[in-house]
Formats: C-alpha cells, sequence, structure tokens
C-alpha cells in the first residue's frame, strides 16, 4: 500500500521505537509504529499519562542510582545519532561517569563507556524484572539500551527502575554487537522500504488491518479467490469450535457454582480453588434518566464516535 503522507518524525527510528519494529512490543505493532512515522490520518497520537509520569520521575531515579553506586551521571538532552546511519537516533536518560570532573562527550563525540536508563512500572509488573544486577529485564527495555549502545559506542547500559514506587533496582546490559547487527538490518529495511516508500509493513492483527482501511468503497465488490475461500471455511470452522468450548466452560462453570451454593470459597487441602463473591455497590450515571430529565444538557454533553467497518462472514446458500 503506498502511502502520500509526509513523515513525521525525520529524524528516524528511536530508542523506545526499536522493539515495536521488531515486533516484540506489548503496545504497539509495526505497522502502528509505521502509521506514526508516515503520518497516516488513522495514527494513534495520544501520549499516556504514564509516560508523563516517567519524565516526571526520572531526575529521581538518577539521583537514587547515584547514591547507591556513587557514579556520576550526566544528561544530555539532544538526540545523538548513529555516526554511520543517519536514522538511527536516541534519547539517551544520561551518561555515567567516575568523577563529575569528567566529560562525557569530547568534541561531540561520546567518551563515556556507559549510560543510564531510568524506569518506572507498576508493582504488578515485578514479575517481569529478574534478580537484580542481572540483564533479565523486559525485552522492550533491552532493545532500547541494545539501540542506544550501537549509537554510542558505550559498552555497558544500566537500567535503574523503581517499581511500585517502593522497589528500587540496578540491572546492567552489555553491548551485544551481533545483536546490534540483526536491530540495524532490520530498521534499515523498514526506514528505506516501508517509511521512506511509504509501503505499509504487513498487519499483524485485526487491529492493523483496520487502521490501513478504516472505510469501505461503498459498492465494490470483490470475487474470493481459492485461498480467501479456504480461509473463510477456516475461520467459520474455528469460530464454531471456539462456540462449543465456551458453550461446555459456561456448563462446568455453573455445576461447581451450584455445589458451591451459598459457600464464598472452595478449597483442597488448605489451597483456594475459587471464590463466589459479592461485588462492592456501583454507582453510574444512567443516561436515559439525564434524556428524559435534563434533554439540553444531555444534547450539549453528546458526543460523536467516529464509524467503524463491521465485519460480518455470511452463510452459503
Amino acid at each position: 500500500m503506498q502511502n502520500d503522507h509526509q513523515v513525521l518524525n525525520p529524524q528516524g527510528i528511536g530508542g523506545s521505537d526499536i522493539a515495536a519494529l521488531l515486533g516484540l512490543s506489548p503496545f504497539k505493532t509495526p505497522l502502528e509504529l509505521w502509521a506514526q512515522k508516515v503520518g497516516h490520518p488513522t495514527r494513534a497520537t495520544a501520549e499516556g499519562i504514564h509516560l508523563r509520569f516517567g519524565q516526571f520521575v526520572e531526575p529521581f531515579v538518577a539521583k537514587e542510582y547515584e547514591r547507591r553506586t556513587g557514579l556520576h551521571t550526566f544528561e544530555h538532552a539532544t538526540p545523538l545519532h548513529h555516526p554511520e546511519h543517519s536514522f538511527m537516533y536516541g534519547h539517551i536518560d544520561r551518561f555515567v561517569m567516575d568523577s563529575e570532573n569528567t566529560p562525557a562527550l569530547v568534541g561531540g563525540s561520546v567518551v563515556a563507556s556507559s549510560l543510564l536508563e531510568c524506569k518506572t512500572t507498576s508493582a504488578f509488573n515485578k514479575d517481569e524484572w529478574g534478580e537484580e544486577g542481572s540483564d533479565q529485564v523486559p525485552s522492550a527495555y533491552l532493545l532500547q539500551c541494545a539501540w542506544y549502545m550501537a549509537i554510542t559506542g558505550c559498552t555497558h547500559a544500566d537500567i535503574a527502575v523503581l517499581i511500585g514506587n517502593q522497589d528500587f533496582r540496578i540491572y546492567r546490559i552489555k553491548r551485544d554487537q551481533k545483536l546490534e547487527r540483526l536491530m540495524i538490518d532490520q530498521a534499515k529495511r523498514f526506514w528505506y522500504e516501508n517509511v521512506l516508500e511509504g509501503v505499509a509493513p504487513q498487519p499483524k492483527n485485526t487491529s492493523d488491518v483496520r487502521l490501513l482501511f478504516p472505510q469501505e468503497d461503498v459498492g465494490k465488490t470483490l470475487e474470493a479467490t481459492p485461498d480467501i475461500l479456504t480461509s473463510i471455511e477456516q475461520l467459520k470452522e474455528v469460530q464454531s469450535k471456539s462456540k462449543a468450548l465456551d458453550e461446555k466452560a459456561e456448563s462446568i462453570k455453573s455445576g461447581i457454582m451450584n455445589a458451591m451454593g451459598a459457600a464464598e470459597r472452595i478449597c483442597h487441602r488448605g489451597q483456594v480453588l475459587a471464590t463466589w463473591k459479592q461485588s462492592k455497590p456501583a454507582q453510574r450515571i444512567d443516561p436515559q434518566t439525564i434524556k428524559a430529565r435534563y434533554p439540553e444538557i444531555a444534547k450539549e454533553c453528546m458526543v460523536s464516535s467516529p464509524p467503524a467497518r463491521r465485519f460480518v462472514v455470511k452463510e452459503l446458500t
């Protein structure tokens, strides 16, 4: 698919992009990243509050890292670019030096051997982090550090993370030039063949496809190929099996609930197997009451949602 939109980010591919580019981000697919870079009209632009909170807490995390290690960190506000591949850039959180009088850059070139990335995360994500001091960190952060080391030439990167606002840890990522080559090869293809040429990468899910084709061409009909016919039959078969499994699960669930009766939980040898508790009462605004009693206010507060295409598989006659 060709795209006539201008590239929004002329700097290229950043450290926070590389995991998505490689299909390893839990938040963004390669196609969603592409849509942002080329300025696709249906791209997602909203930034989560967790990103702004991370930026707000970054100085504290850096100071705690200094306190724990006795090292000194230095900010470098402007982005750095790879010496050979200009599309590769990075906003480094901090460089790490032994002394506060030692420069991290000389004549625009990085002389520091270590950099620091400052992170915050919820306590619910604690299991994603391994033993402190290891390199067992979420893949997106590991790739980000590898990307920055490729740009700066640093031999290692530390990640200081504050988990749940009370658990502070430091991890170390060593430079891996084999990983760098793999990342750079993939990034070059993505940048030159997808972004600059305006050619979308292959969709990974239905959300990707909806992003590419948000509206139908009214009246247009596509004649099914043998491959599409096979895919539709496979989809019907899988949906039928899924429905049967859902019905079976509901039947089993009702049997367990019936056995529990009024019991709050069911246990085996001291281990809780299942609970069936009353939820807390919830309060919500009834839109129908608002419309009936305060029609003018309801009209002023009304918002329209954009139309969305609905995919429906029809039965063959």
